[in-house]
């Protein structure tokens, strides 16, 4: 299947769960390995897409969590409700970046806080492309395993208060191996551990770190890449959009957005997040370019001049390239090796030999990753005097 902007969707990502879940050494406390379901985009139609998933306890692949909230950074008007048995559903705009994130809330009424209150859990950036986006879950830790988390990483936060977010933010994945997606959930748990071993990973823009998951499933400085638990974070990342890459000897993976603001805790655990991919396999379209052209039109300047305009709408840096092509060959264009998050307008010059009428905009967009999205728009050049 091809997703609308003609990148190839390739076999549906599965993967283990997120390093966070692994923090609960730190409390002496037994991991179990929590459920996901496996990963994958279907066909949209309109101008909404869905995102479904479950939300569920950190380690507790038994306990789904009903009634829980989720929301959109992006859009605050927009919120589902997960149901009887943890699941939920969400219509969010296409050809949009969006940011689901679960509300903080309590698994029943009343109980111990501390193993039934449930935190804060941001998911990547996702900038959908026509397909619905299915098994975006959450797991969620308890106050218990959130001061954890956070004892063994030493993550920055108020020294007065355990529960405090983080003072910046904290990003989380897992470099889930492939031997894990397209499976069911037994295979899923009998493959366990789910990670790729020897695979690094770097933030671009470049952030300190990352810490890697060692081979007793612990957070291990001296590490110099992931073992096969596959656990990677990055404990302190500031203000901004980060793409989050990884690398290895033998093998690649997708990469995804991490959008951090001081308090949040972003947890791309598989079936997301930076998974493996199959020799010629291309990531799902929803992991990547954040960004979209809006509104390319040509306007004539005076008698003689003629420019191609258009608002580059973008969550993260990205490279521009704007070819305006007729029968197959370049009549006009500009590139650009970085824009910056925002929107910036963009303009060239069509030559005056250009001959009005018919002609086609292609615009290619690449992540820090190096993926690209390319985008085709029709427009029409107007005549101008001659002489022009």
């Amino acid at each position: 299947m091809r997703s609308g902007n003609g990148l190839k969707v390739g076999d549906q990502p599965a993967g283990g769960i997120g390093a966070a879940a692994l923090v609960l050494l730190a409390l002496g406390a037994l991991v179990a390995l929590a459920m996901v379901a496996l990963p994958s985009e279907s066909r949209a139609a309109g101008n909404e897409v869905r995102i479904s998933g479950k939300v569920y306890r950190f380690n507790h692949m038994d306990t789904p969590i009903p009634g829980a909230v989720i929301k959109v950074r992006e859009y605050p008007g927009l919120r589902a409700v997960s149901d009887s048995v943890g699941d939920y559903e969400l219509e969010v705009p296409d050809d949009a970046n969006v940011t689901p994130y679960l509300v903080a809330g309590d698994i029943e009424p009343g109980g111990n806080p501390m193993s039934n209150h449930y935190n804060e859990i941001d998911l990547q950036t996702f900038h959908p492309r026509g397909d619905d986006i299915e098994n975006a879950n959450f797991q969620t830790p308890t106050d218990a395993e959130y001061i954890g988390l956070k004892a063994i990483l030493g993550v920055p936060s108020d020294p007065a208060d355990p529960l405090s977010r983080p003072d910046q933010c904290v990003v989380v994945t897992t470099s889930s191996a492939r031997n894990v997606r397209g499976v069911d959930y037994q295979t899923f748990w009998d493959r366990t551990p789910h990670g790729v071993a020897g695979a690094t990973a770097f933030a671009a823009p470049a952030v300190p770190g990352p810490i890697y998951f060692n081979e007793h499933v612990i957070p291990d400085r001296s590490e110099t890449a992931s073992s096969a638990d596959g656990g990677i974070v990055w404990d302190v990342v500031p203000t901004g959009t980060f793409r989050m890459i990884g690398q290895h000897p033998t093998t690649r993976f997708a990469s995804f957005l991490a959008t951090c603001a001081p308090g949040r805790v972003v947890n791309a655990n598989p079936p997301w997040g930076m998974y493996e991919l199959s020799p010629g396999e291309q990531p799902l379209a929803a992991s990547n370019v954040a960004a979209k052209p809006l509104d390319p039109k040509v306007k004539r300047q005076g008698r003689r001049a003629r420019t191609v305009q258009a608002r580059i709408e973008t969550a993260e840096r990205i490279g521009f390239d704007a070819r305006l092509v007729r029968s197959g060959k370049k009549i006009a264009g500009k590139r650009l090796d970085q824009i910056n998050p925002g929107t910036k307008r963009v303009r060239f010059k069509v030559g005056p030999k250009v001959r009005p009428g018919k002609t086609r905009l292609q615009v290619r967009l690449t992540d820090r990753s190096g993926v690209t999205v390319k985008t085709v728009h029709r427009l029409r050049l107007p005549k101008i005097s001659p002489g022009g």
